[in-house]
């Protein structure tokens, strides 16, 4: 390992600091600094994704290059002026994604480094920072060493982890002696009573069907796998209904699709030959598709339908909404939350020229999210009927609570309680486009006011009328709250709370989780910072 990289328990970072202030020796974290580049072996690897977790200090900037010397530059997610672009790659990425200093950050890359159809070039399927995908499909001349390398360019670098899932070029699962019936009962029966006809056909297909309107195609086959294996099978269907079955067991069982959804699950399967059945249902009104997938963690997932089955989908726009010049842009929508199976129905989000974005809760005056880059994709509410009326961050998304801001507690120990006599009341929208929202908490009128700054939002709230020592202001909540220095908190290594140093938050256990709490007997003002 070079001099410039070295093992240690834990660093230390500020987000306004440019160097980490402590480095606890131990062997955690790997921590990197200018000067040679580290190399990392993948074993000869040639078709692999690179998973890498690391963190940054101020104005720190990394590069990874690949085997055949593609690359991928790094770079804090602080917009300034002068400032690298994260995920570049020879080509801009789709968006600027990235944490500021002191945030746990992820990579992941896509790659493959021999083509077949296209020697001396490689390819980089997928490029991912914190999860969203800055950057797809690109071609790249070889001229590089075999390994992989991380260099640091400026600033400090810790690594976390590190990580390949390394792809073999082998296809252990196939369908053999395909046979299909064609039933004429109703697409949404459930049963298979009436028989219309039935044969044998090469390879998975709906084309068996022909112009028929409306059917159930049930086909069975035997599945053969070649050697033992955790197998993720996906169905991809426009259709009523989509089952699979291997061995007599269900293992997918998906409903109503009208755009080729896709839908997963892993089946545990041991060298040998069973029988599989899948059963799809065709929607009168819409064009038929039918797909299975097959994959393992050493495999990508390749067809095991004809391509014919797949047929392009019928194209439809993607509805951006976007601020224009210099005022923020304001959308009412329905949300649904990843870890959530009900949608929000009275939602209001907002997206900054700066794109430092949020969205809020009227209902339950919860922030609900922030997120930085592009704001929201409306498709879903604004395409022909808007079926599912929901808006979606564009960009690195990160959950602040999905309770209630604001409550009336008998005592600072008392548990917080959702949306405890919080009614919205109205909204008010400055000249930048930015909301101040009133509420009323029990006899007491409080108003939110939102407005971004630089690498964050930043959260001004006054009693209106009927102050109370009673009343609080949660400010966030996690499994881990920890105190940077005064005035400044890491939640679960996702953002910063900021809190003018005059205040004296509660940094508190309740059910499980830390929650940072402010009294609201005069106006408080703080900022979140990711």
């Amino acid at each position: 390992m070079p001099a410039n990289w070295a093992f240690a328990d834990s660093v230390y970072i500020h987000p306004e600091k440019t160097n980490p202030s402590k480095i606890t020796p131990g062997s955690r974290v790997l921590v990197g600094k200018t000067g040679e580049a580290l190399e990392i072996s993948a074993a000869g690897a040639k078709n692999f994704k690179f998973l890498l977790s690391y963190t940054l200090t101020r104005h720190a900037r990394m590069t990874v290059v690949l085997p055949g010397g593609a690359a991928v530059q790094l770079s804090e997610g602080r917009e300034e002026e002068g400032s690298q672009t994260n995920g570049f790659t020879g080509q801009l990425p789709v968006q600027n994604i990235g944490k500021i200093a002191g945030l746990r950050q992820t990579l992941e890359i896509d790659y493959e480094s021999e083509i077949p159809r296209f020697p001396g070039r490689a390819r980089i399927n997928e490029v991912k920072i914190n999860g969203v995908v800055v950057q797809q499909g690109q071609y790249i001349a070889k001229s590089g060493s075999p390994s992989l390398t991380i260099q640091v360019a400026e600033g400090t670098v810790v690594l976390h982890s590190a990580g390949f899932q390394i792809f073999e070029n082998i296809r252990p699962v196939t369908l053999t002696n395909l046979a299909y019936k064609i039933y004429n009962d109703a697409w949404d029966s459930r049963k298979t009573d009436m028989l219309g006809q039935s044969g044998t056909s090469p390879v998975l297909t709906f084309e068996v069907a022909e112009e028929k309107k409306s059917y159930n195609l049930v086909y069975e086959a035997d599945l053969v796998v070649e050697r033992d294996g955790d197998y993720n099978f996906t169905t991809i269907y426009t259709g009523a209904y989509c089952q699979l079955s291997i061995d007599g067991n269900v293992v997918l069982d998906t409903d109503h699709s009208n755009s080729q959804e896709t839908h997963h699950t892993n089946v545990r399967l041991e060298k040998g030959s069973y029988r599989l059945k899948l059963w799809y249902s065709r929607l009168p009104w819409s064009s038929p598709a039918l797909g299975l997938r097959v994959g393992e963690r050493r495999v990508r997932d390749y067809d095991l339908h004809a391509l014919s089955s797949l047929p392009q989908p019928r194209p439809k726009p993607f509805i951006v909404a976007r601020p224009t010049g210099e005022r923020a842009e304001m959308v009412r929508s329905f949300i649904q939350l990843p870890t959530e199976n009900h949608k929000r129905t009275h939602c209001l989000s907002v997206g900054a020229p700066n794109g430092r974005n949020f969205s809020i809760d009227l209902n339950r005056a919860a922030l609900l999210q922030v997120w930085s880059g592009e704001f929201a994709n409306t498709t879903e509410m604004w395409y022909e009927r808007g079926e599912r009326q929901t808006l979606t961050p564009m960009g690195l998304t990160e959950p602040v609570s999905y309770r209630s801001s604001f409550c009336r507690l008998p005592t600072p120990e008392s548990p917080w309680v959702d949306s405890a006599a919080v009614n919205f009341l109205d909204y008010r929208v400055d000249a930048r486009g930015l909301p101040s929202i009133r509420y009323a908490l029990g006899p007491s009128v409080i108003e939110d006011a939102l407005t971004t700054i630089d690498n964050g939002i930043q959260r001004t709230i006054t009693p209106e009328r009927n102050a109370s020592n009673n009343n609080y202001v949660l400010l966030a909540e996690g499994r881990e709250i920890r105190s940077v220095e005064k005035g400044l908190y890491l939640v679960d290594g996702r953002f910063y709370i900021k809190i003018p140093a005059v205040k004296a938050p509660v940094l508190r256990k309740s059910n499980g989780k830390n929650e940072l709490l402010l009294p609201l007997a005069a106006p408080v003002s703080f900022s979140i910072l990711w």
